[in-house]
């Protein structure tokens, strides 16, 4: 199972400040070790995260690090021009030697779609609509740059059952975050997707929690058993660089420490 970290690029300073440490956090999670590292988007909500664009800051993390696969986490796609985004998309796979993992989403947030100028309520169908074009775009000729492999590396982000089920038959990614229920999704998309399963559960740590108690939740967890990838995230999310850090700590020590069930037919 693959480690990720995901930070909401929030902090206890400046935006400023908080894109500066997210940049030294990929730094380190690349030194720890980490398979990816995730920056979530968010609009207008300086308590939820600073970052509305996310593939800005993904850039200057593609400079700063060499390894580490660079996780939009996710953008909501429903308020986005599918063909823009796949266009920034494409810059920031070139730019970084072709190491995007492309997350989308619906966004959860009533607000940001006011903002934009959309119906929340519609924001499933919208995603759908989207996610379709996006990879058309993705897959088709008139992409500049051209951007080899970014399909495969397209997630989606959802924490419902037809969410799981629409992923499985684009062959895309899923990424859910939810702390209970996921499970019985999970295996269903391992015997839906049309392509190769990837599934990334995405858990929260709490700042000072002891490695050996994070080991026994995820131990007892029955998502993991269909996950693919591990993302570890740090609760509050608006903290200071050094809880970040330890989080990379306890994180990497509780996958390490973790082993899947027999009865899995995940990938170990």
């Amino acid at each position: 199972m693959e480690l990720g970290y995901l930070t909401h690029v929030g902090g206890l300073g400046s935006p400023r400040d908080a894109y500066r440490d997210t940049v030294a956090l990929a730094v380190a999670a690349e030194a720890a070790g980490y398979d990816s590292f995730w920056v979530a988007q968010h609009h207008n909500s300086e308590a939820q995260g600073y970052l509305p664009s996310p593939f800005v800051l993904l850039a200057a993390v593609a400079q700063a690090t060499q390894r580490i696969r660079l996780g939009v986490g996710v953008v909501a796609v429903a308020l986005e021009d599918p063909r823009r985004a796949a266009e920034d998309a494409a810059v920031l796979d070139t730019l970084s030697g072709e190491r995007v993992e492309l997350g989308v989403g619906a966004g959860s947030d009533p607000a940001a779609s006011a903002l934009f100028g959309r119906d929340h309520e519609r924001r499933h169908a919208e995603t759908a609509a989207a996610v379709d074009e996006l990879r058309a775009v993705l897959g088709g000729i008139t992409l500049v740059p051209d951007a080899p492999g970014l399909l495969d590396r397209m997630w989606w982000a959802t924490g419902s059952a037809r969410g799981v089920d629409a992923a499985a038959a684009r062959g895309t990614g899923v990424i859910s975050g939810r702390p209970q229920g996921a499970a019985v999704d999970l295996e269903r998309f391992w015997g839906r997707s049309v392509g190769e399963p990837r599934v990334a559960v995405s858990r929260l740590v709490r700042a000072g929690e002891p490695a050996a108690e994070v080991t026994a939740r995820l131990r007892a967890d029955p998502a993991l058993s269909w996950a693919t990838t591990l993302l570890v995230q740090t609760q509050p999310t608006r903290t200071d660089r050094a809880t970040h850090l330890r989080t990379l700590d306890v994180g990497r020590a509780a996958r390490d420490s973790y082993r899947r069930p027999v009865a899995s037919t995940a990938p170990a």
